[in-house]
């Protein structure tokens, strides 16, 4: 049994593959060695000025033996008539004569020889020395680093610094801003004494306030993040900053914030010439936990000064703490279900899972997986059912009956359908209400007139047809289901909108504690920006959105990094939808945007559709008496007129919902058709199932049975009015010698949990 893998913060098109796009959707979718100085011996004795150092030096009286410093590089006093001996050291010395001069050692470390009677001008070095007096010979200290004498009257602190300086070298991507890379202004978003910048990372960094109008998506909510602070250059110099966190007013905790050099590192990769990039060399910052944002949160900044600036909660924007369900199956129809290593999120779910829910505007993400399965029959929309080969002879990647009505139509939105609890619907459609942000992925294999085909590179309306699930085909082909098309924000060749830029948002991965920037790291920089392509100090290009033929060029995702935009105008829309909650009366919940909190809603079904039978008697859909549970899913087809129909052998998964669905009507002036299923202790359920055509000559059918309750077999029915009923297939459930993986990776508030 496959994996199943939830993700939480506190969750169709055909393509054609180019240069340009991975997938695409069908819809509209220097060593050198040192030279001893030349010296030149002063005539007069002046005061020697001491060097500029970082470790301290106490200066000596001329006739005083010499006392060591406390120093990490010992000295010891010699006594007055002893000849010098050399040190232990791998730097050769050379002993001293009273009166005679010092002959510098054969060492790349510069000598600077003495006369007894003439204080010396120390070398520009940062290693103190102790002076000697006149008459005393010296031992010199066991070192390899050469001491240098200062003037014996003048005291020097020499004070430690408070903290790290950022590398010289280091570039800082938000430092600089627009096109041209000039220095970035630091926007004041505090009130009080105290001014700083405010930013949140999560999928992207954002702003407390005003993102919509920047094109970008809003904070979070129940989702850790990174704040980020900023001082304003007329803060001055700081040494420390703490933040304390609030909620509705009640102190939680304080914390200090990492000084800028201890911002997370990035995602860098390239290992040419060019120059690092931090995402900031002057924000200070701390992880927030997932409970602290939301509706109340107010953050209060305190630097070493004692002043302070206030982020109040009415200054910060949330967006819906929306959840994804992915399902995961491989299925072969009338062969063997494809095998990849590309099948991330079947093959290793936790880690596909916390990868991707990195990349999404999400609170929970749920990664559930069935068993393999392979088809030996199967039914199409038209009512035929194979038993050997389809009598397509045109299937490929894209096309092929199978593909349309078993994979997409009956697994794909069957599934979906199935844990809304919706029994039955028309296969030539695949109208599904997404009440949910509920996804299936799916990679399928069939046998046609012209071949064996696995069928991928699409996605769209809650089903994902893939050849893997990694990389940009899976980033792809998502956004169409989140209703992205190509080059979304692409105006007449300019194309600024459809990739990354200055203002387009780098990523927090919290899962590794990395940022995520927006550069491509390992092309190498050509042209010069135009079109709406920039670049990044003439230095970096930036990386292209996942429906402008992206990529993962990043050391931590094999996901793609969405711009901020196509977040912005779809995908964070696309999560504002109900989520499960087990503990609504309703079985469901949803964002209020005006109270910034969940509350209680009671979902109704779309009784004007011609295509789904929601057969709901008072227009509510039904809660689940069960939520996320390892389930058995009933899956097939049937023509009521016809009479004629397929239930596929069980697919067992680790997640599911289980309902108390309707019971059909089976008097005798009535047409009906049902699924009935037998359990272990001889108690028979019976389920209701459309009694007519909807669209198409056959139906589809879908429902989860719980793995738990132990069901034995289950046989399909269907009769006319004022006719007998007539079995139309039936199945036995298989006994497993293997127990079903439980393992559902749920990334909830970014914790892993199983």
């Amino acid at each position: 049994m496959k994996n199943t893998i939830p993700f939480s913060a506190k969750a169709l098109s055909i393509c054609v593959v180019s240069i340009m796009l991975s997938a695409c959707g069908e819809g509209d979718d220097s060593t050198s060695s040192l030279v001893p100085p030349t010296v030149n011996l002063p005539v007069e004795t002046p005061p020697v000025k001491p060097p500029v150092t970082s470790i301290p030096a106490t200066p000596l009286e001329p006739s005083t033996p010499v006392k060591p410093p406390i120093t990490s590089i010992p000295a010891t006093p010699l006594e007055p008539s002893t000849p010098v001996k050399p040190p232990i050291t791998s730097i050769p010395a050379t002993p001293i004569g009273p009166n005679t001069p010092i002959k510098p050692p054969a060492t790349s470390i510069p000598a600077t020889p003495l006369e007894p009677s003439t204080p010396i001008k120390p070398p520009v070095t940062s290693i103190p020395a102790t002076p000697i007096g006149p008459s005393t010979p010296v031992k010199p200290p066991v070192t390899s680093i050469p001491a240098t004498p200062l003037e014996p009257s003048t005291p020097i602190k020499y004070p430690e610094p408070k903290k790290d300086i950022a590398d010289f070298y280091l570039l800082g991507f938000f430092d600089h801003d627009g096109r041209a890379g000039e220095i970035r202004a630091i926007r004041p978003d505090l009130v009080g004494d105290f001014q700083a910048m405010i930013q949140f990372g999560q999928n992207h960094t954002v702003d407390p306030q005003g993102n919509e109008a920047k094109n970008m998506p809003r904070l979070t909510a129940e989702k850790e993040a990174l704040l980020l602070v900023t001082p304003t250059l007329e803060m001055g110099d700081i040494n420390k900053l703490a933040a304390e966190i609030y909620k509705d007013g009640v102190l939680l905790r304080t914390v200090n914030l990492a000084d800028p050099t201890q911002i997370p590192d990035t995602d860098q990769t390239n290992t040419d010439q060019r120059a690092r990039v931090a995402y900031s060399k002057r924000a200070w910052s701390t992880k927030l936990n997932w409970d602290e944002v939301q509706g109340g949160l107010k953050i209060r900044i305190v630097d070493d000064q004692n002043r302070s600036g206030e982020l109040s909660e009415d200054n910060i924007d949330f967006a819906a703490p929306g959840e994804l369900v992915l399902t995961n199956i491989r299925l072969g129809m009338l062969t063997d279900a494809p095998q990849s290593w590309g099948h991330y999120m079947l093959r290793d779910p936790e880690r596909a899972g916390s990868d991707y829910f990195q990349t999404i505007p999400a609170a929970q993400m749920t990664v559930a997986s069935y068993d393999d399965m392979k088809l030996e029959r199967v039914m199409v929309a038209n009512g035929t059912i194979y038993d050997s080969i389809s009598d397509s002879n045109d299937a490929g990647v894209y096309a092929g009956d199978m593909r349309e009505n078993t994979a997409k139509s009956t697994f794909g939105v069957g599934i979906n359908l199935a844990n809304w609890g919706v029994t039955s619907a028309s296969m030539q459609s695949q109208e599904q209400p997404q009440l949910t942000q509920n996804v299936n992925a799916h990679h399928a294999r069939g046998k046609y007139k012209n071949g064996e085909y696995n069928h991928g590179l699409s996605g769209g309306n809650g089903m994902l047809t893939l050849i893997d699930s990694q990389g940009n085909e899976f980033s792809h082909e998502i956004g169409h289901h989140y209703g992205l098309s190509h080059y979304p924000g692409e105006q007449n060749g300019d194309f600024f909108w459809a990739e990354h830029h200055a203002n387009s948002g780098w990523g927090y991965n919290g899962v590794r504690n990395k940022m995520r920037s927006n550069l491509d790291w390992p092309r190498q920089v050509e042209g010069d920006g135009l079109t709406g392509k920039p670049l990044f100090l003439a230095t970096y290009g930036y990386g292209r959105d996942a429906m402008s033929g992206g990529s993962q060029s990043g050391a931590y995702s094999n996901y793609t990094h969405y711009t901020g935009y196509s977040t912005k105008i779809k995908i964070q829309p696309a999560f504002d939808k109900a989520v499960f909650d087990a503990d609504s009366p309703t079985g469901y919940k949803k964002w209020n945007a005006e109270l910034r909190k969940m509350e209680v809603i009671q979902p109704k079904v779309w009784k004007e559709s011609k295509n789904v039978w929601y057969n709901s008697a008072n227009g509510n859909y039904l809660k689940p008496r069960l939520q996320g549970v390892p389930v058995f899913t009933i899956l097939g087809g049937y023509d009521p007129v016809a009479q004629k129909g397929i239930i596929y052998p069980e697919a067992r998964g680790n997640w599911g919902n289980v309902f108390e669905l309707p019971t059909p009507n089976n008097s005798l002036e009535s047409a009906s058709c049902w699924l009935s299923v037998t359990y272990s202790n001889n108690t028979i359920n019976d389920i209701a199932l459309a009694p007519n055509r909807m669209n198409g000559n056959a139906n589809k059918f879908h429902i989860n049975l719980a793995i738990a309750e132990d069901p034995k077999k289950v046989d399909l029915y269907c009769k006319k009015v004022n006719e007998a009923q007539v079995q139309l297939s039936t199945i036995d459930i298989r006994q497993y010698s293997e127990a079903i993986n439980l393992r559902l990776p749920l990334v909830k508030n970014r914790a892993i949990r199983h």
